[in-house]
């Protein structure tokens, strides 16, 4: 009987595992956070640029392909499905509003946000997982390299760029996608679509959206690092590490999506 745990004990394991494990994500936050004051200034920049610039070549310009895609559909079939509705109703001069509502606001964000973790995360966290199991990172502490300046914060740098840039270039494909049913199903002139867009779009739209990415891309790479450098000595941890990075970033990602837009539309 002394080998069966009650329900309430059960319960406070997972509630004291919890606090523990956000407890070593806010340290490890703040010393990346730390870490990026000081990337500027630090000893061996350009190696941690050259790191950088890998990152943002892995995370940004490598997923455009599958971005532009993604984004080209995405905007095409939000107005197939607003078309018929707009029609109907006599409300066909709100495309520019239903596009910037849906696509420029949450789903440009949200979308790149996900293939950046599931495809940019993932990778990360491995990375993170394969260079703690190799003793790599040991290695690095033991030659008085800072980890966080070598292989933390190039990856933060280099992640926030490039959702930065994609969420651009994801609601600037998006909006052509919509532009071609626009155009096919209402022969809507570009001209007349995108003084719709431009009287629709506001600064604070623009200011969110990109906000939204930089703020991702600080919490893919935090979590998803930040997971992977938890493993120890099996190579069995790297794809639990990793699966628990992408889960805690798509949790903080819709949540802070959703908080942010209720902060700065509805409040």
């Amino acid at each position: 009987m002394g080998a069966y745990l009650t329900p309430f004990q059960v319960l406070g394991q997972q509630v004291i595992s919890s606090a523990l494990d956000a407890w070593g994500l806010l340290r490890f936050s703040l010393g990346s956070i730390t870490a990026l004051a000081r990337f500027f200034s630090r000893n061996g920049f350009r190696a941690s640029a050259r790191v950088t610039m890998q990152q943002v070549y892995f995370t940004g310009l490598e997923a455009l392909p599958f971005l532009s895609l993604l984004s080209l559909l995405l905007g095409s079939t939000v107005l197939v499905q607003s078309l018929p509705q707009l029609q109907d109703v006599g409300a066909g001069g709100l495309i520019g509003k239903i596009l910037v509502i849906s696509i420029v606001r949450e789903l440009g964000p949200i979308i790149t946000a996900m293939v950046v973790i599931t495809r940019s995360g993932t990778a990360m966290a491995a990375e993170m997982a394969t260079n703690r199991i190799t003793g790599q990172v040991e290695a690095l502490e033991a030659m008085g390299i800072d980890v966080f300046h070598y292989l933390i914060a190039p990856r933060v740098v280099g992640s926030m760029v490039a959702m930065f840039c994609m969420i651009v270039y994801f609601d600037v494909v998006a909006l052509v996608g919509g532009f071609l049913v626009a155009s096919l199903q209402l022969t809507m002139p570009i001209s007349v679509y995108m003084e719709q867009i431009a009287d629709s779009l506001q600064p604070l739209d623009l200011y969110i959206s990109l906000s939204k990415g930089i703020l991702f891309g600080l919490v893919i790479s935090l979590f998803t690092c930040y997971h992977g450098l938890r493993a120890r000595r099996a190579s069995f941890e790297v794809p639990m590490v990793a699966r628990s990075g992408v889960i805690q970033a798509m949790f903080f990602v819709f949540v802070s999506s959703a908080v942010l837009s209720a902060g700065f539309y509805w409040i």
